[in-house]
C-alpha cells in the first residue's frame, strides 16, 4: 500500500512538473514565437491636434531596426525601446507598443496637447503644453489656442516647462482658466505681457484693453470682467470704453480715453 502511495505521488510530481514546463513553453512561445507581420500605428487626436502622424511613428519605430522590426519572431526587438523612442517626440504625450496575436505590432500613441502659443519680439515661437513644457511650433499643424506676445515673452522662451517659475506658473494658470470656460476661449484674442505684473488682453469683438495687473487672483479678476461685458458694455455701448482694469480687488475701472 505504501509503495503504492509513493508511486502515485511521484507520478503527481512528475506530471505537475510537466503542466508546469508546458505552460512556460506556451507564455514563451505566445511573447516571442511568432513573427511580426504588419505594424499598426494609432494616434489619438485628441482637441483635433494633427502634429504627428503615421509615417512619423513609422520613421522613428525603424530609427534604429530598420526592415528588422518586420519578420522578427524571437523577441530580438526591444518594444521598451520602441515606446522610448516614440515618446522622445516632442508632440507624444505617451506611447505603448505591445504584439497581438495577430501578429502584429501594435504602436498606440498620445499626442501632447498645446494650450497656449508664444511670439517673443524677435519672432521666436513655442506652444505651452497642457503640463507646462514648452514644445516647438510645427510645419504640419497650427493649433487654435490663446497667442501671448510681448517683451516678457523672451524669458518665458528660455524655460523648458513654465511651472518651473513662479510668475510664469501663474500664466499657465490664467492660460487654462480660459481655455477652461467657453466665454473666455471665445471672447480673448490675444494677450500681451510686457512684464510679469502687466497683462493685458484684447477681446476678439471690441477694441477694449482688458488691463489684468499680474496673473494672480485670476477667479476675482475674470468675475469682473464678465461683469463688464455681460452687464456694463450692452448698456452703455461696445465702444465706450477703451480701457478697462481689474487689477485691484473688487474694482473695474472703465477708462473712455
Amino acid at each position: 500500500m505504501k509503495t503504492k502511495e509513493t508511486i502515485l505521488r511521484v507520478a503527481g510530481i512528475i506530471g505537475g512538473c510537466v503542466i508546469i514546463f508546458l505552460m512556460i513553453s506556451f507564455v514563451e512561445k505566445r511573447e516571442v514565437g511568432y513573427r511580426i507581420e504588419d505594424i499598426d500605428v494609432e494616434i489619438e487626436n485628441a482637441f483635433e491636434n494633427f502634429f504627428i502622424d503615421e509615417a512619423d511613428v513609422m520613421s522613428l519605430i525603424m530609427e534604429n531596426e530598420g526592415d528588422s522590426v518586420l519578420g522578427d519572431k524571437f523577441g530580438r526587438v526591444s518594444l521598451k525601446a520602441i515606446e522610448n523612442r516614440i515618446e522622445s517626440h516632442s508632440f507624444v504625450k505617451d506611447a505603448e507598443v505591445f504584439r497581438d496575436l495577430k501578429g502584429h505590432l501594435v504602436v498606440k500613441a498620445r499626442q501632447n496637447k498645446p494650450v497656449a502659443r508664444l511670439i517673443s519680439n524677435r519672432g521666436e515661437s513655442a506652444y505651452i503644453g497642457e503640463d507646462g513644457d514648452l514644445l516647438p511650433v510645427s510645419t504640419k499643424y497650427t493649433a487654435r489656442v490663446p497667442v501671448i506676445t510681448g517683451r516678457y515673452v523672451a524669458k518665458m522662451l528660455d524655460l523648458t516647462n513654465v511651472k518651473d517659475r513662479e510668475e510664469d506658473a501663474d500664466i499657465f494658470d490664467l492660460v487654462n482658466h480660459i481655455n477652461a470656460d467657453k466665454f473666455w476661449t471665445k471672447q480673448v484674442g490675444q494677450i500681451i505681457i510686457n512684464s510679469s505684473d502687466d497683462i493685458i488682453m484684447y477681446p476678439q469683438v471690441g477694441n477694449q484693453m482688458l488691463e489684468l495687473g499680474n496673473a494672480k487672483n485670476i477667479e476675482n479678476k475674470f468675475k469682473n470682467l464678465k461683469i463688464f461685458f455681460k452687464e456694463i458694455m450692452p448698456t452703455k455701448g461696445w465702444n465706450t470704453y477703451k480701457r478697462v482694469n481689474v487689477a485691484f480687488k473688487d474694482q473695474i475701472i472703465c477708462d473712455t480715453k
